[in-house]
């Protein structure tokens, strides 16, 4: 009994190995597409907004980056989200969803660096 128990383990564990890569390409195209989703939302009720979360996460996650690259930090997407956020706030954007903050740096990271 130990022994197929053993057997079922190593099966369940090899067909785990190969579903997870496959599942989770299928998970991070459902968040892209949600994210998308909010985003295009947040295009036409507060266009203005919109610009300036662009504009912040473009320039936090290229200068996460470069700093990474530089060897000024090791957290990349901490250093990207502070740096966001402190930007929309002197921008007078003070009142913004962290999670969707959180959310379009991902996506800006996923356009920025596809592979």
């Amino acid at each position: 009994m130990n022994e197929f128990l053993n057997v079922l383990q190593e099966f369940a564990m090899g067909l785990l190995v190969l579903v997870l890569p496959i599942l989770s390409v299928f998970i991070i195209k459902a968040l892209n597409a949600l994210v998308k989703k909010w985003l295009a939302e947040l295009e036409v009720s507060k266009p203005e907004l919109y610009w300036y979360l662009d504009k912040a996460v473009a320039l936090a996650v290229a200068a996460a980056e470069k700093s990474q690259l530089s060897g000024f930090i090791s957290d990349k997407k901490e250093y990207a989200f502070n740096i966001a956020q402190l930007w929309l706030i002197e921008h007078g954007w003070d009142e913004i969803d962290l999670d969707v903050l959180e959310a379009a740096i991902e996506a800006e990271v996923l356009l920025q660096f596809p592979k």
